[in-house]
């Protein structure tokens, strides 16, 4: 018997406070609390685009109408097309990640220890995603190579989100580092509107600094699409599946 979405939702919703409460304690209230918020609409930017970009045909979240057939229904809270379970699972699996790597590895450099954390969140999606997809809990269709009926694609996307994620809060919140290719843009936008100073990153008060790690999260975003492209356009080339299996 397939495992009803709103019994998965509402463990994430569960599993995401304990390990918030958790999290806290490791990261301290105010990191952790910028780390949620920041997770969430990294994630939800990352997975509004991967269903609107494929036209509900690439990767999707089908919607309540579709569970008719369950006794429960479908999800229940969503953030657009998107689930707020599936942005929570995110920032589970990254901030798992992020705790893990920077335990493994206290004195790692921000590159190393993001790399590790990637790879970590992608033994992670190997746990969750063939659970995932078998019970319609979101659904790839994207041409690529799979793996346990899970795209490499999704693996590459998982690894890389999470490096560029965990770059951004180790340089901006752990390691605070002004970061020289961003100069020139922050200096214009963030520094001139919203933070109202040119002073260092390390000599910012905690608000200013957790508005700059957010703001920093759009060129991420930029970082992770173009980085995505290339692996999507040649796994595309290449493979030989792109459809719902027999059975679906």
């Amino acid at each position: 018997m397939k495992a009803n979405v709103i019994v998965f939702e509402a463990t994430i919703l569960v599993f995401s406070l304990a390990f918030y409460f958790g999290a806290r304690r490791a990261m301290g209230k105010s990191r952790n609390r910028a780390f949620l918020l920041g997770a969430i609409l990294f994630s939800l930017a990352m997975e509004t685009g991967a269903v609107l970009g494929g036209v509900k045909n690439f990767y999707w979240y089908s919607i309540n109408g579709y569970y008719n057939h369950y006794p429960l229904g479908g999800y229940v809270i969503w953030l657009g097309i998107v689930p707020l379970a599936a942005t929570l699972l995110w920032y589970i699996v990254a901030a798992s990640s992020y705790l893990t790597a920077t335990t493994l590895m206290p004195n790692g450099k921000w590159y190393s220890r993001s790399a590790v954390a990637g790879a970590i969140a992608v033994g992670f999606y190997m746990l969750i995603e063939p659970i995932a997809v078998t019970n319609h809990w979101w659904t790839w269709n994207v041409k690529s190579f799979y793996v346990i009926d899970v795209p490499l694609l999704a693996l590459f996307a998982v690894f890389l989100s999470v490096f560029v994620f965990l770059a951004n809060y180790y340089l901006t919140v752990a390691d605070t580092r002004d970061i020289k290719a961003l100069k020139a843009l922050e200096k214009l936008t963030i520094r001139r509107w919203s933070i109202d100073s040119q002073k260092s990153a390390r000599s910012l008060k905690w608000n200013q600094l957790q508005m700059l790690f957010w703001f920093r999260l759009v060129p991420c975003l930029v970082v992770f699409a173009v980085a995505i492209a290339p692996v999507m356009f040649l796994l595309w080339l290449v493979a030989n599946r792109g459809h719902i299996p027999p059975g679906w």
